[in-house]
C-alpha cells in the first residue's frame, strides 16, 4: 500500500472495510462473507492444477528477487531454473513443454498444462 495511507492508518488507527483494502492493495480481493468459501475453493482448484515445483519456484523467485539488484536477481533466476528443472520429479516441465509446442494446447501465462498427461 502507499506510504501516506499506511501511515495514515497506522497514526490514526482507524479501521477499514475490504473495499478500501482492496483497492490500498492491503489484501487482493474483498467480497460478501457469503461469496467468501466459493472464492477461496476457486483459487484452490486453480492452484491445485498447477506443477508444484514450478508454484514453489515461482514464489521463491517473486519474494527473494525483490531485493536483489537486475543482474543479481537474473542470475538467481536463471539458477533457480536450472535447479526445479532438475527436481521436477513429475515429468511437469517435458510435458508442459510438449503440450506447448507439439500440441499447441499450452499457452504459458494464459492458463496451464494438462497434468493428467505427465501421470501416465
Amino acid at each position: 500500500m502507499p506510504m501516506r495511507t499506511a501511515m495514515y492508518h497506522a497514526l490514526l488507527g482507524e479501521t477499514m472495510d475490504g473495499q478500501t483494502a482492496a483497492r490500498v492493495g492491503l489484501v487482493n480481493e474483498s467480497m460478501p462473507l457469503v461469496e467468501l468459501e466459493g472464492r477461496v475453493t476457486e483459487v484452490a482448484q486453480k492452484l491445485l492444477q498447477k506443477n508444484w515445483v514450478a508454484l514453489k519456484a515461482t514464489k521463491d523467485a517473486v519474494r527473494r528477487s525483490m531485493e536483489m539488484t537486475y543482474d543479481n536477481a537474473e542470475d538467481f533466476l536463471i539458477r533457480a531454473q536450472e535447479a526445479a528443472n532438475s527436481h521436477d520429479k513429475t515429468e511437469g516441465r517435458k510435458e508442459g513443454i510438449r503440450q506447448f509446442i507439439d500440441e499447441k494446447s499450452y499457452k504459458p501465462g494464459l492458463g496451464h498444462y494438462d497434468k493428467s498427461k505427465a501421470e501416465k
